[in-house]
């Protein structure tokens, strides 16, 4: 099935057709992307979008109601540059690994010696990559910005 990127369709998929992140990862020299076939490409973008619309809450409201995902946004222009190479970035990622995944809670260990009892924490935040091209990329279209938790142990 062919990805499906009109914003008026009820079955719209990715916000970049493969055509246009052809000539985006093109521009950036991304070799990679070139040697995927058509069929990888859809689906990288199609990851790459439910990324975007599961990680990220962005301002303002959906232009229709019943639209599929999360652009396009009333009072932006469509299609948003930032939102696009923000898909074509995350679609490249997606080409090898997986942008999404399954994360077992964060483990606690502590050691008591003497007196002194010391906690480490293994790992931070949610245990999802952060790519930060993305970040970047997504600032001043994100709901509240994008933010870094700190925690006191």
């Amino acid at each position: 099935m062919a990805l499906d990127t009109d914003i008026s369709s009820p079955s719209m998929e990715s916000y970049v057709s493969v055509d246009d992140a052809d000539q985006y990862h093109t521009a950036f020299g991304h070799a990679d992307w070139a040697q995927a076939n058509t069929t990888e490409k859809e689906a990288a973008l199609r990851r790459a979008t439910q990324y975007l619309d599961a990680r990220y809450t962005f301002k303002g409201e959906p232009d229709q109601p019943q639209q599929p995902l999360a652009w396009p946004r009333r009072g932006h222009p469509w299609p948003e540059r930032r939102v696009a190479a923000a898909t074509c970035e995350l679609a490249l990622r997606a080409l090898s690994n997986p942008l999404l995944s399954d994360v077992a809670p964060l483990g606690v260990r502590q050691e008591t010696i003497g007196p002194l009892t010391t906690v480490y924490s293994e790992g931070s935040g949610d245990g999802q990559i952060r790519y930060a091209v993305v970040d970047d990329l997504l600032r001043g279209l994100i709901a509240g910005g994008i933010t870094t938790r700190l925690e006191r142990a």
